[in-house]
């Protein structure tokens, strides 16, 4: 699974020193993470998006005042989550699945590999990440509030997190990305012939992308073949812009959507984050989950020994937290929202963003060539 990429909303890192440790805070947008040592008041409407943290758009670029925040409001947050939330399950499943297919078993296997890695994991479940990560799915499922996560107080030493080998979601991403071009999921205005060459150069590059993906990660010219890809539509549409405005605007979100989601599969740089925690002897099980969360991680599989004491150690807390969570917010086992397969969602959720910051750039840089 390719190691992903850097959104980082507007964040300040403010480092406030205490008796017994020094905290580092993040102070961001949607992301809604609030920093090894406390919770961010400045979301939008208190959402929680996931993977919100990884876009550096600025300090103040997106407040509440402006029509950019109010478009992104508490039900396009909850539904990007549930759409987000799905993505990684499917991805979930096609890893069993493939699993299975190694050991040439069946389909059932492959769920009974999920049921096991979820509920009575070995070792082997634990080293690789797959036991740590089943929790964090059940507790970062949308049916469990946000909030939630801000009661799991048990302590987690910076030591710890500092030795967890963070990955990225990516094929809950390149399998989005796959879906909101994949059959009839173009937008009217880029479905004509007019965008026959320019389309079939994305599906080639994101279905290549996918199948990377599932076998380990995906390198450079894969990534670049998707800006290209995306840059060419965006390009194409500009040239020959719809009679109809809407039918235009339409196109460009959906472009935009494309742009956004591709970026999440970049080489992640939260280093500077993770170099903070030299200064935090203790933090939290939620705020550990809640850094995942806003920025999309997993936990990736033990290569050392240190870290496989560090799973080891972490399993038997996070299962406690769960437990505890899941029963006082009404949720059962492997309780999920149901999939919509509503394409729309990360169109939704990026159209009121501006697109200079999405592509990586400032907005003071968009009219440099």
């Amino acid at each position: 699974m390719h190691q992903g990429f850097r959104w980082v909303l507007g964040m300040v890192i403010v480092l406030a020193p205490a008796a017994e440790e020094a905290r580092a805070q993040y102070y961001g947008g949607y992301g809604g993470y609030g920093g090894w040592g406390g919770w961010s008041g400045g979301t939008v409407q208190g959402g929680f998006a996931r993977g919100a943290g990884f876009y550096d758009i600025g300090a103040g670029l997106y407040n509440e005042e402006t029509a950019v925040a109010n478009s992104i409001n508490e039900d396009t947050i909850t539904r990007w989550n549930q759409y987000m939330f799905q993505s990684q399950q499917e991805a979930n499943r096609r890893e069993y699945l493939r699993r299975a297919r190694l050991k040439q078993r069946d389909a059932k296997s492959g769920d009974e590999i999920y049921k096991r890695v979820r509920d009575n994991p070995d070792d082997h479940d634990i080293r690789n990440g797959d036991a740590l990560n089943a929790i964090l799915d059940q507790l970062t499922n949308p049916k469990v509030h946000s909030t939630a996560l801000r009661l799991i107080r048990n302590p987690i030493s910076g030591q710890t997190i500092r030795e967890i080998p963070f990955e990225s979601a990516s094929e809950a991403v390149t399998l989005s990305l796959h879906q909101l071009t994949g059959g009839g999921g173009w937008p009217l205005a880029l479905q004509g012939e007019n965008f026959a060459d320019e389309r079939e150069a994305y599906q080639e590059a994101i279905a290549r992308a996918v199948k990377e993906d599932e076998e380990g990660k995906i390198p450079p010219e894969t990534l670049q073949a998707l800006n290209v890809a995306t840059s060419r539509l965006r390009a194409k549409l500009e040239a020959s812009k719809p009679a109809k405005p809407l039918e235009y605007t339409e196109a460009a979100n959906h472009i935009k959507a494309l742009v956004a989601m591709a970026r999440m599969l970049e080489k992640p740089k939260v280093d500077k984050i993770l170099a903070e925690l030299e200064k935090v002897k203790e933090t939290s099980l939620g705020s550990l989950l809640a850094f995942m969360h806003a920025y999309n991680l997993r936990f990736g599989p033990a290569t050392t020994d240190d870290q496989a004491t560090v799973y080891k150690n972490l399993y038997p807390i996070m299962a406690d937290a769960r437990d505890k969570t899941l029963k006082d917010e009404g949720v059962a086992d492997g309780d999920a929202p149901v999939a919509r397969g509503d394409r729309r969602h990360p169109v939704d959720f990026f159209q009121g963003m501006h697109l200079e910051p999405l592509e990586g750039r400032s907005t003071s840089d968009q009219n440099k060539p």
